[in-house]
């Protein structure tokens, strides 16, 4: 896997605050401007919130959660069965008590900030969250990517055995025959075995079946 790239500026960037205290929207917002990014703030305390899909920019959007919110927002996650949100989560901590991180924890934040907030800790805490968000959005699309090959690797066998059909060879032949044709096609081994066992049904699909002839008993 290759060395992950670090974020380290964060200019045109919205850091979405979710917190019923105005006044913590006013001490971050002069701090995240000299940072480059806008402050949007929301509130829980007439409705629940919750965050869509459509609500947010994968590529720009920080969300920063205060942690003594009577109630949680909910925010999106990358895939259904994944834990990680659709953007970097920071939890605003004034109580460190261990139920209130782990609800900050669960909501998906990477990073934390102490309330009160200081100027100084701030630019640490985004950093945190963004690369550690990018991080884990990495491994979770390599993991994907491995079970998706995982699943294909039944169509190996079967092109190996197809191949082999046709041209008289033996495993090792046919196996190096399908390699090189998934590297000219630029595509994952499993890739294109997949496409050859599913290309040769649809074929076998669309041929006539012969007609039986039965003979008339003598």
């Amino acid at each position: 896997m290759a060395a992950p790239r670090y974020v380290q500026n964060f200019s045109r960037r919205r850091a979405l605050l979710v917190s019923d205290d105005q006044r913590l929207g006013a001490v971050l917002s002069p701090i995240l401007s000299r940072l480059g990014l806008t402050l949007c703030q929301r509130s829980t305390a007439e409705a629940p919130l919750e965050l869509g899909a459509a609500d947010l920019d994968t590529a720009l959007d920080i969300v920063l959660v205060d942690g003594d919110l009577a109630r949680m927002p909910l925010i999106p996650r990358i895939r259904p069965d994944e834990q990680s949100p659709l953007v970097p989560v920071v939890g605003l901590v004034g109580v460190e008590a261990p139920s209130r991180l782990k609800t900050l924890m669960q909501l998906g934040a990477t990073a934390f900030l102490a309330k009160p907030i200081h100027a100084g800790s701030v630019y640490s805490a985004l950093y945190l969250a963004v690369n550690e968000h990018a991080r884990k959005v990495g491994l979770a699309s390599a993991l994907e990517a491995h079970e998706q090959r995982r699943r294909q690797r039944r169509y190996v066998i079967k092109a190996v055995l197809k191949v082999m059909g046709e041209r008289g060879c033996d495993d090792d032949a046919a196996f190096a025959f399908l390699r090189n044709q998934s590297m000219h096609a630029r595509v994952s081994i499993e890739s294109y075995c997949q496409f050859v066992v599913q290309r040769s049904a649809a074929r076998d699909d669309r041929e006539p079946e012969p007609a039986v002839r039965l003979r008339s008993a003598e």
